[in-house]
């Protein structure tokens, strides 16, 4: 838990400085420098990773087709009862933090005012939020059972959408965003960790790739559902449903048998 906390940390802080640096550089060159150093890097990134000594898999396994491949894998997540639960949960969990993370600018803008001060602090703010969760999260290391930790992530995150819906102050907005990027590492890392612990280390490449699939596929089905929404019903209902939809999903998850086991 505390190194997947780590993880997010520095990951926060490569999204946070990562746009900022390349902007002065293009300010400062030429385009072709710019994507020179984008590839320099990319040969540094594999190099160091080339390096990584990785334990040892069973290799023993007859090689299928492509298809195959995700069939089992997908069969494999699915019928273990809490592998299964998790990537579901996660998939809800990308689905409803649509509106009040990815929708943030939009209320900003319809709430606060449509400036450059407004959206960059919004921006900044969530950042920072989950570069201090992922602090929290690595010297702390969570609840000693792990779906504690994943069910208090999800009612702080529920709520503090709901406490942002209702906020007309934008300091106490800002406020609210901190605690809400916390939540939502705390949320992150608690499904990586169960998933590292529970899945078979010859599947785990399958299980995250299930993960990612579950990012991948609910964050867009969210915003082509909750951004046409957001101009027939105000954002802030919008807000308000879906933070009681992770508050209801927590509690399931807090009850849960093969959650409350780990």
């Amino acid at each position: 838990m505390r190194y997947n906390g780590i993880n997010v940390t520095m990951q926060s802080i490569v999204n946070f400085a990562a746009p900022a640096v390349a902007g002065a550089v293009f300010a400062i060159s030429t385009l072709r420098t710019t994507l020179m150093i984008d590839i320099v890097t990319a040969v540094l990134g594999t190099g160091l990773l080339s390096c990584l000594a990785l334990p040892k898999q069973n290799t023993s396994i007859e090689k299928v087709s492509v298809f195959s491949d995700m069939k089992i894998g997908v069969k494999y997540a699915f019928a273990d009862k809490l592998i299964g639960k998790l990537l579901i949960i996660y998939g809800l969990f990308t689905f409803f933090c649509v509106p009040a993370g990815y929708l943030a600018g939009l209320l900003v803008r319809r709430v606060f005012g449509d400036t450059y001060w407004y959206l960059t602090a919004v921006e900044v703010v969530g950042f920072a939020g989950m570069m201090a969760g992922g602090i929290i999260m690595s010297t702390w290391g969570g609840f000693k059972h792990r779906g504690k930790t994943l069910a208090v992530g999800l009612f702080a995150f529920g709520s503090f959408a709901i406490g942002m819906s209702f906020s007309k102050n934008f300091i106490f907005y800002l406020g609210l965003m901190v605690c809400y990027g916390v939540a939502l590492t705390m949320v992150q890392t608690a499904i990586t960790t169960m998933l590292q612990e529970k899945a078979d280390t010859s599947m785990q490449g399958r299980v995250f790739g299930l993960l990612g699939t579950m990012y991948a596929g609910f964050l867009p089905i969210g915003m082509a559902m909750f951004g046409p929404l957001a101009d027939i019903l105000p954002l802030q209902w919008i807000m308000i449903g879906s933070g009681i939809a992770l508050i209801v999903i927590a509690g399931i998850a807090y009850y849960n048998r093969e959650l409350k086991a780990i």
